[in-house]
């Protein structure tokens, strides 16, 4: 029959196999490298675990390669939540405690002291993944599961140190300790929950990287506001509850990129959809330096007013890199969408309102009539 330990180290290796082929297909997630690193180092371990008659060899290995697979394992959590501050303190001491249990081995101290740093090594490369995602600023239901199962695998490193000098006496070799049903316990706990780690890892890799390709699909790269093809898609959505298209455009926006470069024009461009998102409505880059948002309100004096409060601050405000006596502005054209409405008839009329508020001088909201004729707006000033 085949051991259970042999089964742990398939897993290991084929989840260690799957994550270096995943990475080597995304090249830039480098979170899979490090959890493939620290699977292959507990197949490693497993494997000796399993198999291993308690010589000096086996043991050294053992107590190098599990700390190992788990300090891993906390560079790849760091990666995946976009961290970059390295515990520097609790991997220096997860490394002196494998360098002391290695010299009690060489000194040839008694198996059961031998084990007692190595516990601790191994629980503190842990309670790193632990820390990590405890203090994420957001939390999922996957990054929960990885708590649960990574406070699990500290905890059985944790209950050895003390139940091993209750069970056994202190000159216990380790084919002793190796068949006592709390170890083989211990054993089967740490070998479920360890894989268990690895692939919730991978679901949260693979399900960021999903997410950030939706992003960019969805999203305008420079400002982080909607692209053109899904502000059209949310007018689309949302036309059936009835509200107004605000079309928005930087004025003299060239002259701002001549003076002052495309860095800084970059850097204004950011600014005004970053007003756009404090309305809290659906707001898009069209493209350029025009904007539209997408405001569901009732009356043409509330989706102005939404429009004024915008210009406002924009126009007095002041952007990194542009001087101080230099004042930006903006132009807006305001245009209802009803339910059944066409969307392209919907920017059209905001488009024409916008070119009326730039005809009349800019830095001003036009609002489109919604007495409609066939192919004319009726524009008023608002």
């Amino acid at each position: 029959m085949v051991s259970l330990s042999l089964v742990q180290v398939g897993i290991f290796a084929f989840l260690a196999c799957l994550c270096a082929a995943i990475y080597a297909g995304l090249r830039n997630q480098s979170s899979l490298a490090w959890l493939a690193a620290a699977l292959f180092c507990g197949a490693i371990g497993m494997l000796i675990v399993g198999q291993a008659g308690g010589s000096l060899s086996e043991w050294a290995t053992i107590t190098i390669a599990v700390p190992a697979a788990y300090l891993c394992v906390g560079q790849s959590v760091r990666i995946i939540l976009g961290q970059r501050s390295q515990y520097r303190a609790l991997i220096g001491t997860v490394l002196a405690l494998t360098a002391v249990a290695l010299l009690m081995a060489f000194a040839d101290v008694p198996f059961l002291y031998q084990t007692l740093p190595f516990q601790l090594a191994c629980a503190l490369a842990v309670s790193e993944s632990v820390i990590r995602l405890v203090r994420a600023p957001q939390r999922h239901v996957v990054d929960i599961c990885l708590i649960v199962a990574l406070s699990g695998l500290a905890a059985v490193f944790l209950v050895r140190i003390p139940l091993f000098l209750i069970l056994f006496e202190p000159g216990s070799h380790y084919a002793v300790v190796k068949a006592s049903p709390f170890q083989r316990v211990s054993l089967v706990i740490s070998g479920i929950l360890t894989p268990l780690t690895a692939f919730l890892l991978m679901v949260k890799v693979i399900g960021g990287v999903i997410a950030t390709y939706r992003m960019r699909s969805e999203r305008d790269g420079l400002t982080g506001l909607l692209n053109r093809q899904s502000f059209d898609l949310a007018v689309a959505r949302d036309r059936r509850a009835g509200g107004f298209v605000i079309m928005c455009d930087i004025d003299h926006f060239k002259q701002v990129n001549d003076r002052y470069g495309h860095a800084v024009g970059d850097d204004v461009l950011r600014a005004f959809a970053s007003l756009l998102e404090t309305t809290g409505h659906s707001a898009g880059r069209m493209g350029g330096e025009e904007f539209a948002l997408l405001v569901p309100v009732r009356n043409a004096a509330e989706a102005a007013s939404v429009a004024e409060m915008i210009r406002q601050r924009f126009h007095a405000g002041s952007p990194p890199g542009i001087a101080p006596d230099h004042r930006l502005s903006a132009s807006f054209g305001v245009a209802r969408y009803w339910s059944g409405a066409d969307p392209k008839t919907v920017f059209v009329r905001a488009d024409a309102a916008l070119y009326r508020a730039k005809e009349a001088g800019r830095n001003r909201v036009v609002v489109a009539e919604d007495r409609d004729v066939p192919g004319v707006d009726r524009l008023r000033a608002a």
